[in-house]
Parts: C-alpha cells; sequence; structure tokens
C-alpha cells in the first residue's frame, strides 16, 4: 500500500466499483468538496498506465462535476492510495456499504464477485455486517442472465419479477419470458410454473414429496422459499397418486360397512344438501377412568411444579384426549344408513364428513302403558298457552329479549348447539365465503368469523348466557352485529341461479353503504379463469369496441388475460359483484322462488 500524488487526468472510474448504479448526491458532494476541500483520499490501483479508482467513486465524480462548474482542472493533483487489483472488488463493496445502501443490482454483482474469490455466504455477511439471508437472496439472482441484471440496475425490473425467473436456469429462456411477461412478476410466475402443482398445495402436500419423488416425480426448486419449496413438475403423476390414496382410504371405510362412500379430490358441493351425522358416545371402563385419573393428577403436579407451559405435559394432554375420542364412536346401525365423504383439504390433510346416506324407517307408536292425561292436540295447545304466556313477559322486558337473542346465535355460532336445543328457534348457521388465496390476492377482507372467534374468544361456553348477561351495552351491540353479519348469506351454488334471498340480500348491501371496489380488486387470476370470448366482451363494454377488436388479434390467451386487465378502468368490478346485481326482475319472479313455492307446496301436501 503506498500514498501517492496523481493528476486528475490520470484518473479512471474503475469497472470495478460495485456501486455502478449513479449515487443521487453527486452535486452536493461537489460542493462539499469546493467548500473543504477533498478530506479523505481515493483508492485506486494501476492498470495499463492509468489509475482506476474503486474506492471513492462519489468523489471522483465529485471532482469531475466541479471541473465542469471550472473550479477545478484536470491537472490539479490529489491524493490516491494505491492498492492490488486483488483488494479492489472487496474494499470497494466495504466502503459502499459503509457510505450507502447499495443498489440491489451492485449487491448482486457485488457479492457474485466475492463468491467467485472463495467466499461463501457466511463468510460474505461476516465481512460486511449484512444478515447471511440477504447474501442468499443477492447470490441467489446472480444466476440470472446478466441483461436482466442490467434492468434490475435500470430499475426497470422489480426484485419480485427477478425472483419469479429464477424458476428456470436457462438465460434465454428468461430473458423471452421477461419480455412476454413485460416484467410482471405474477405473469412471470404463471407463465413458468402454468404447468406445474406448487408443492404447498394441499393436494402436493397430502401426496408428500417422498412417495412423488418414489415414483419418478421432479421438482423445480423455488429458490426463494424458506426451504425445499418449489412446484411439482409432473402434475398428473400427483393426481395419480392422490386419487390412488383416496381409493384406498375410501376402501377402508367401506371394509367396514358404511352405506356410502365418496371419496373427490375436492370437497363435494352438494354436501350442505345432507344432514351431518355424529358419533355415539359410552361410559368409559374401569381401566379408562383410572388412567383418566392417573393423567390428571400428573399434569397438575406437573403444572404446580414447572408451570403450565412445561413439555412435558402435551403428551400426557395427548393421550387424555386420545382416550376421550376412543369413547366416542358410530353405532353399526348409524354405519348401516350412513355416508362418508372423503376429500383433500386445503392444509394437505384429509377431509372428512359423515352424513346420513339413507332414510331411517320412522318408528311405530308404541301403545303400551298408562294412557297420557292428555290427547296430543290438547298437549300442543297447553304448551302454546304457556308459551304465549312466557312471550308476552319477554316483550316487556328489551334487554331480557336480547339476551335470549344473543345468547342463541352465540351457541350455535361460537359454541357449535343447535338451533332445536335453544329456547329461540333462531335458523342460524355460518355461511362459508371461503374462495381461492390467488382470488383474494388484491384484498385483505378477512371473514367475519374469524374476527368474532378472536374478539370474543373470552366467551365461555359454560356460563354463557350469565357472561353476555353482564356485557356492556356496546359489547352486546357488537356482538349481535357480529353474529348476523356471519348469517348474511348472498352466495350462489354452482348451476343455482338468484332468487328472493339474492334480492334481499342487495338490499342489505345498499343499506351498509360499502364501497366493494374499494375492499376488492380484480386479481390477473380472475381473468385467466374466463373464456377468451368473455374477455373480448368484458374490454368490448367497458372500454369500447377499437380496443376489444385490437386485442382480439392476442394469440395466446395467457397475454390477452394481462392485456385485458391493465386496459380496464380503476375501480371495474365483475358483474355479480356489483350492487343490485341479484335484484329481483321487476314481475317480481325468479327461478329460485318457484322452485321454493313447490317444495312448500309438497310440504304442505304431505302435512
Amino acid at each position: 500500500m503506498a500514498i501517492i500524488t496523481a493528476k486528475l487526468s490520470q484518473l479512471r472510474l474503475s469497472p470495478l466499483n460495485q456501486r455502478r448504479v449513479k449515487p443521487s448526491a453527486i452535486e452536493s458532494m461537489a460542493d462539499d468538496i469546493q467548500a473543504h476541500g477533498l478530506l479523505q483520499n481515493l483508492v485506486a490501483y494501476e492498470e495499463d498506465g492509468l489509475l482506476w479508482v474503486f474506492a471513492g467513486g462519489r468523489r471522483y465524480r465529485g471532482l469531475k462535476e466541479l471541473v465542469k462548474r471550472k473550479k477545478v482542472r484536470n491537472s490539479d493533483l490529489f491524493p490516491v492510495e494505491v492498492r492490488s487489483k486483488e483488494e479492489a472488488i472487496e474494499l470497494s463493496l466495504a466502503e459502499n456499504f459503509q457510505r450507502e445502501d447499495m443498489h440491489p443490482a451492485d449487491s448482486i454483482r457485488a457479492f457474485a464477485a466475492l463468491r467467485d474469490t472463495g467466499m461463501d455466504a457466511e463468510e460474505i455477511a461476516a465481512r460486511f455486517g449484512q444478515a447471511v439471508s440477504f447474501v442468499y437472496k443477492m447470490l441467489r439472482l446472480s444466476a440470472l442472465a446478466p441483461a436482466l441484471i442490467d434492468l434490475i440496475a435500470k430499475d426497470q425490473l422489480t426484485l419480485e419479477a427477478a425472483r419469479a425467473l429464477t424458476l428456470t436456469d436457462d438465460h434465454d429462456f428468461q430473458v423471452k419470458v421477461c419480455k412476454a411477461a413485460k416484467g410482471q412478476a405474477h405473469t412471470i410466475r404463471r407463465m413458468l410454473t402454468t404447468e406445474k402443482v406448487d408443492t404447498t398445495s394441499g393436494m402436493f402436500l397430502f401426496v408428500g414429496r417422498e412417495a412423488y419423488e418414489a415414483k419418478g416425480g421432479t421438482i423445480t426448486v423455488d429458490l426463494f422459499s424458506q426451504g425445499d419449496e418449489g412446484f411439482a413438475d409432473s402434475p398428473e403423476l400427483v393426481q395419480e397418486i392422490a386419487e390412488e390414496m383416496l381409493d384406498a382410504i375410501a376402501a377402508d371405510y367401506r371394509s367396514i360397512g358404511w352405506h356410502e362412500v365418496r371419496a373427490e379430490i375436492e370437497r363435494p358441493y352438494d354436501l350442505y344438501m345432507k344432514g351431518s351425522m355424529y358419533p355415539a358416545s359410552r361410559e368409559p371402563t374401569e381401566a379408562e377412568a383410572e388412567r383418566m385419573a392417573v393423567l390428571a393428577a400428573e399434569i397438575e403436579a406437573i403444572a404446580d411444579d414447572e408451570g403450565e407451559d412445561s413439555e412435558r405435559i402435551e403428551p400426557l394432554v395427548d393421550e387424555q384426549e386420545a382416550i376421550m375420542e376412543g369413547l366416542r364412536a358410530f353405532t353399526a346401525e348409524q354405519v348401516s344408513v350412513g355416508g362418508v365423504a372423503l376429500w383433500i383439504s386445503q392444509d394437505g390433510t384429509l377431509g372428512k364428513s359423515v352424513y346420513r346416506a339413507k332414510a331411517e324407517p320412522k318408528p311405530k307408536a308404541s301403545h303400551d302403558g298408562p294412557t297420557p292425561l292428555y290427547s296430543n292436540s290438547l298437549f300442543a295447545d297447553l304448551s302454546r298457552i304457556k308459551t304465549r304466556i312466557v312471550q308476552e313477559a319477554v316483550a316487556s322486558d328489551p334487554a331480557l329479549a336480547l339476551d335470549i337473542m344473543l345468547d342463541s346465535l352465540a351457541g350455535q355460532l361460537l359454541h357449535g348447539a343447535h338451533c332445536y336445543q335453544m329456547a329461540i328457534e333462531v335458523q342460524a348457521k355460518t355461511i362459508g365465503t371461503e374462495v381461492a388465496d390467488e382470488l383474494m390476492a388484491t384484498s385483505d377482507v378477512q371473514t367475519v368469523e374469524e374476527v368474532m372467534a378472536t374478539r370474543f374468544a373470552s366467551i365461555p361456553e359454560e356460563g354463557r348466557f350469565e357472561a353476555i348477561r353482564a356485557m356492556t351495552g356496546d359489547d352486546k351491540m357488537a356482538l349481535l352485529a357480529g353474529l348476523v353479519a356471519m348469517t348474511v348469506d348472498g352466495t350462489v351454488f354452482s348451476g343455482g341461479s338468484p332468487g328472493q334471498r339474492h334480492h334481499q340480500f342487495e338490499q342489505i348491501a345498499r343499506a351498509s353503504g360499502v364501497d366493494i371496489a374499494a375492499r376488492w380488486k380484480a386479481p390477473i387470476v380472475l381473468f385467466d379463469k374466463m373464456r377468451r370470448a368473455a374477455l373480448i366482451d368484458v374490454l368490448r363494454e367497458e372500454v369500447g369496441a377499437p380496443s376489444a377488436e385490437n386485442c382480439a388479434t392476442i394469440k395466446k390467451k395467457a397475454d390477452l388475460a394481462v392485456n385485458v386487465s391493465e386496459r380496464l378502468p380503476a375501480g371495474w368490478l365483475p358483474a355479480p359483484m356489483k350492487i343490485g346485481a341479484f335484484d329481483q326482475r321487476a314481475d317480481g319472479m325468479d327461478q329460485d322462488s318457484d322452485m321454493i313455492d313447490e317444495e312448500d307446496m309438497a310440504e304442505n301436501e304431505d302435512a
């Protein structure tokens, strides 16, 4: 190492200077040098008779700016610290990290250069005070084509899009996909994974990586995943294995004697139409009761000595739950008339629902025993009279009425009670609004069920009524609003059509004053799921015929979807999402109401 004085004309900015993107403070640096002089040496290495500045690039640029201002001459001498070229990369990187946050493109190039000298990610991170995870990310991006790193440097390619491009290591293909997708991250990812299955998807998690690879399946690893996540290259193989596994599980249930067993990849859409069946409970055996008592005593002793968070408690609790689960089982009679539906849940677990598949014969009335004091009709009349009296009392006490309704709703929606078990038969059920995550990618709207479960988690199942009675008025109103909201239903099942219920739903929507467009925007996947002709029709209706005809010439459906999504006006909503979409026709008739009338008529005739 030596310090010399050199003419400015002998200096050049080294290509090894890792700050490829021009700093924003060159002019202020020039002002500072003009006012106070060059307070710190430039650092350079000698090559081809010139001194190449690799540390102090901003100072060098500041001096060149002063030349333009005619405040400094190229023949002026400045102190330069001379180092070897081998030291250039590391020292340049260190200085720029200390001075100013580096542009990601500079970090990508710099870390890759250091890796090529033999340093690993941990050494680079330790040397420059960076997180190892950050260094790994930059090194992964160094696998991109140089032309793409140049685009990052020019802020013409986002890091999100760059990460998506690492799903392929073919440089030419990376560039081709980037151009075709116009740098849009979601489009790039879709183009590179359109015929693949995400390894975090429910179906792949159900199958398992080991089973998939055992049959010759390969995986494209996502370099930016937290582990070895990525995309299965053979979706047909994943589905084949999943169906084989479901069939094997279904065969086990059939061997037990269930009346009907259904096994499908997705949850059957018609399950809501079938009555649920629940296992019967039995009393524990003497051995089971004795073991439960021992477990309870051990858990209490450990909690007293080590605290309730002790790791020793968990296996004991698991054993307790296993014994309790063994006390619940379906009877032979239930199995003979019951059905089992099996499917793959989104988290990869086995979804299961047990329902009544075969109607049981109604038991014949028995006339054994003494004659009742009251006839059936009189007994019914007496119960009506008693109900009328109680109704009158409740009607005169609004606070009590509110508490009764809240108790009924909370019991059903928070604690799983049935309406026929409650003092008032509010037909309450949670309306499911689950959709694929990709359709909610542009929205942060949560289900009311999740919000309510968190906000009112303190309401106990035992003593619920007393807890509700003790609530403040504001809390009661909040509980009421949330529980009622959980029952609002504007859904239309696949293949169905809006009816009277949906007309009422539109009235509720208007009254709420909600701005749907402010809570949800159409993601690109919506357009991917639409037919080509529908995309053109939407564009024609919203933007005009010229734009629609122009896009109609786009050959690839994926490209058409992107173009349509970009041309639609801000705040655009699909027709079913608009307020008023399900309004009743002027004649007051609709298909659903006709069907309901027919069903009601059949019930009346049966009665």
